[in-house]
């Protein structure tokens, strides 16, 4: 197991990751703090467990449009299957983003 510092907020946290993960965590950590950097200038005044919510329910919307576009790419034929995959998917993802934002209460 590998573990990557990544910053959000500007502040650091360190996460674990599969072995050969390193670069793809340091992206996609870079991408959300680009997001929430943006939420915070609109909003300016936030806590940051607010922030990270606001910045969930972003790219939650943004994770929505692309599944539309992909289904309407396909003609509409998501199987079930597609559906709980999806679901999974978000279901961990919103896990992940559990942690993250316990973690960040606690700091």
């Amino acid at each position: 197991m590998a573990r990557v510092d990544v910053t959000f907020n500007g502040r650091t946290y360190p996460i674990a990751c599969d072995d050969g993960q390193e670069q793809r965590v340091r992206e996609v950590a870079a991408y959300v703090d680009a997001r929430l950097l943006e939420v915070k200038a609109a909003v300016r005044s936030a806590s940051d467990a607010h922030l990270l919510l606001m910045v969930c329910l972003l790219l939650a919307d943004e994770l929505f449009d692309v599944r539309a576009a992909l289904e309407k790419a396909s003609g509409g034929n998501e199987t079930e299957e597609d559906g709980d995959v999806a679901a999974e998917a978000i279901g961990r993802i919103a896990g992940r983003i559990d942690a993250i934002a316990a973690r960040l209460e606690r700091a």
